[in-house]
């Protein structure tokens, strides 16, 4: 292609802006998002609440480790510095969630349903959230993983030149005294290239991509290369947002009248469900990013700092913490089997369809296969018709009921009778190893 190729296809492309389209279920990414921004949030609470402890902790000389014991050591003032680190994040984190939560739709009728319209700012202080979580937290993690006090400086007083070029008079008499001037005074008779060399500051792996590497080998996570692609690739995609550039205001700025859909619960525009499809991803990734990056670098730091008694309750804390948001979110968007008597399918029965979320889905007829998913989570259901009236079928997991036979449900079925089904399911299982 020519250079006039390339610009007649921006001139057709990125002038007047095609229709949006619905290419998803919005109740379900409105159930999703709820569940987990509830989940991250619920991880943000749990954070404060240790970082409150590890503020005490580090507070007391007998809890940490020997090289922070002693006042002539650099590790010794991470002991002021960690606590507040932990806590500037948990700020970043509680914005994030405030700008990931699901849409309101109550009350919205064919009228009104012009205040879900999504628009640049809506887009924007979404999408900004997400830059500023991802890079904020990957830098602060990379600190937390070296504590070096070198590459601290860098981090600190780059941000502190950065601030003192336009911060007024009272916000400069509220932070800066004697000894943080004279350690920017100090800074800034570096020339810009001595920055991340001198004999004050260091810092090792300038780039986003660079610290994220670093995080990645740091915590021996080869098996996640593909995820660690998702996260460069978030931070590169909230850039073009947060820097303001062609594509995304493009993208976000229509004028153009939509369509409406609607659902059980309230009319909705095919720009609410972009919106919620695009958060939905921001916010699953970020919560991804939350437990098996920034969590585990917490405890890496915490090995580092404290006796190991304590370490040990530390691990503890945060190793629940972790599995219990990565099995959480597990539950999201999967594929369920059922087992389903034939000739159920397109008769006057409703089919009830129990989720692994814990969600009852009645599938009425007419037996829409369309309609065959979980509203609560997002998962697909494919069904196995069994000829007959075949009772149970022996799974991996155990007996299962063929939905639609005659036998009572597993649970509801006696001590005995459950003893007598597993008995034979286990010899079945040895059968078959």
């Amino acid at each position: 292609m020519t250079e006039t190729d390339i610009l007649k296809s921006i001139s057709e492309n990125l002038s007047q802006r095609k229709s949006t389209a619905a290419l998803n279920n919005y109740e379900v990414l409105c159930n999703n998002i709820k569940y987990v921004n509830n989940l991250l949030n619920w991880g943000v609470n749990s954070l404060r609440v240790l970082q409150s402890q590890l503020e005490t902790t580090f507070k007391d000389d007998c809890l940490v480790s020997a090289d922070f014991k002693d006042n002539t050591k650099p590790l010794f003032y991470f002991r002021n510095i960690v606590p507040r680190i932990v806590l500037n994040d948990i700020s970043i984190l509680e914005k994030f969630v405030s700008y990931t939560e699901p849409d309101n739709r109550h009350g919205i009728t064919i009228d009104d349903v012009g205040k879900l319209q999504k628009s640049f700012i809506d887009y924007n202080n979404l999408v900004t959230s997400a830059r500023q979580f991802i890079d904020s937290l990957v830098a602060d993690a990379y600190q937390l993983t070296l504590l070096e006090p070198k590459s601290t400086n860098y981090q600190v007083l780059v941000s502190l030149n950065s601030f003192n070029k336009y911060a007024t008079k009272s916000i400069r008499q509220g932070l800066f005294n004697t000894e943080i001037e004279n350690s920017l005074i100090e800074f800034e008779t570096l020339n810009f290239n001595q920055w991340a060399n001198s004999h004050i500051t260091k810092c090792a792996h300038k780039s986003f991509g660079e610290k994220v590497d670093f995080l990645f080998t740091n915590l021996n996570l080869s098996a996640e290369a593909d995820f660690k692609e998702e996260i460069k690739n978030l931070f590169k995609f909230s850039s073009e947002f947060t820097h303001i550039g062609y594509v995304s205001t493009f993208f976000t700025s229509s004028n153009a009248s939509e369509v409406i859909f609607t659902d059980d619960i309230s009319p909705y525009l095919p720009s609410t469900e972009n919106f919620s499809e695009l958060k939905y991803k921001i916010l699953e990734t970020a919560t991804k990013f939350y437990s098996i990056i920034y969590l585990p670098t917490l405890l890496y730091s915490f090995r580092k700092s404290f006796e190991l008694n304590i370490y040990q309750i530390f691990e503890a804390s945060l190793t629940n913490l972790q599995e219990k948001i990565i099995a959480d979110l597990k539950t999201r968007n999967n594929q369920y089997y059922f087992f389903i008597r034939q000739g159920l399918i397109a008769s006057d029965n409703v089919v009830d369809l129990t989720c692994m979320c814990g969600t009852t889905n009645h599938w009425q007829p007419p037996h829409d296969l369309a309609k065959i998913y979980c509203k609560n989570c997002g998962s697909k259901f494919n069904l196995l018709e069994i000829e007959g009236d075949p009772g149970y079928i022996m799974t991996s997991s155990g007996p299962v009921k063929v939905i639609g036979s005659s036998v009572p449900d597993f649970n509801d079925l006696s001590p005995n009778k459950k003893m007598e089904l597993m008995k034979t399911w286990e010899e079945l299982m040895k059968k078959n190893k």
